[in-house]
């Protein structure tokens, strides 16, 4: 028997933008300065771990920005800015769909690191910061923005289907997860649609690298996981370009031959104490967000979100140049002791050259 084809659907596309803001936010001041509560870091159901929590819980607040066109479709004028204490801020727009997958497949392709887009949420953040004022600490947004889209399909669009890739068109789902209007390979569709989940039998995700495939009825959850996975790769992605510019530095003092070199040695350790400090309070900050503990849902929609984007690979780098500064901060102690000594020999010399002269004399 043939399997039953979804022709239509209806839900929504969020886009989920993130940007490296500021080296920590303040929730509980920054909480003060908005009309807005912390909000729930999880909604609670049966699909999420009682152990499942933020380490601390981010910040939403709604603010009212014009509706950019995309296409045929438009932004609500409602947009949702989540702060997170490590620094994150993440932009959420929200655009009402309807049609065919395949009709969906041009606002996929339009949505690929669209510009307009980004400026509006670039331009949401900086109203955001002004707002912010010392609560958020060195306020800079630095690098480039992380955006990622989320098809979210209400089930009961679906008439009834039981959900699945097959269901939507294998080809379909792919051309929608990797935001693309033209015909993709066998191997890049099966590649795409290689591991779907699913909580309930009307439920089903699909998680790629640039975008995911989301049918559920209360979505929340899993739309949280995988905008903090979005988070988490722009500050992983900021923390490793900040290393490797610490590192350029590092290599520079540890090079340095000049002749005012040993005087120049005690700051440079300090800033060097400084980055391995701050390289390592962000690290533990991100990589320890949210705790999934177990083989929930949840926790497998974090894993393979984890998966597409790398996230350990980018882990394992920035592990990498911690120990390397590590390694290096304890050489260049190792030579200011060394300088020490060779300044108290001489200070020993010179002594004992003082009072060889002065019992001549």
């Amino acid at each position: 028997m043939q399997p039953v084809t979804i022709l239509s659907l209806t839900g929504e596309c969020r886009a989920f933008i993130a940007f490296e803001a500021a080296f920590a936010i303040d929730l509980a001041r920054a909480a003060e300065r908005f009309p807005a509560s912390a909000r729930e870091a999880l909604p609670q159901s049966r699909r999420v771990p009682a152990d499942a929590d933020f380490s601390q819980k981010p910040l939403r607040i709604v603010i009212e920005r014009a509706p950019v066109a995309i296409g045929a479709w438009r932004t609500e004028s409602a947009v949702e800015v989540t702060l997170y204490d490590f620094g994150a801020v993440s932009v959420s727009f929200r655009m009402p769909v309807a049609g065919s997958p395949a009709e969906l497949r041009a606002l996929a392709a339009a949505l690929w690191n669209n510009p307009v887009l980004a400026a509006s949420a670039r331009a949401c953040v900086e109203e955001t910061l002004a707002t912010l004022g010392d609560a958020a600490a060195r306020p800079e947004m630095r690098g480039a923005p992380e955006d990622y889209i989320v098809f979210v399909v209400d089930p009961a669009s679906t008439g009834g289907v039981a959900p699945s890739v097959a269901a939507f068109g294998a080809a379909n789902l792919a051309a929608l997860v990797r935001l693309e209007d033209q015909p993709l390979s066998a191997a890049e569709i099966a590649d795409a649609t290689a591991t779907p989940l699913a909580y309930g039998e009307h439920d089903l995700v699909l998680v790629d690298w640039a975008a995911a495939f989301v049918v559920d009825a209360q979505p929340a959850a899993t739309l949280a996981v995988l905008e903090l996975a979005n988070v988490q790769l722009v500050e992983l992605k900021h923390l490793d370009s900040e290393l490797d510019r610490g590192l350029d530095q590092v290599w520079a003092m540890a090079n340095d031959r000049s002749l005012f070199s040993r005087f120049r040695l005690r700051a440079n350790l300090r800033k060097l104490a400084e980055l391995e400090l701050e390289g390592a309070a962000l690290f533990d900050g991100v990589t320890n967000a949210l705790k999934l503990f177990g083989d929930a849902f949840l926790a497998r929609v974090q894993r393979a979100a984890g998966r597409r984007f790398r996230i350990e690979d980018w882990e394992k780098s920035i592990a990498r140049k911690l120990e390397t500064l590590g390694s290096v901060s304890e050489r260049l102690e190792g030579r200011q002791s060394q300088y020490r000594s060779e300044v108290l020999e001489w200070i020993i010399i010179a002594l004992i050259a003082f009072e060889i002269v002065r019992t001549f004399l």
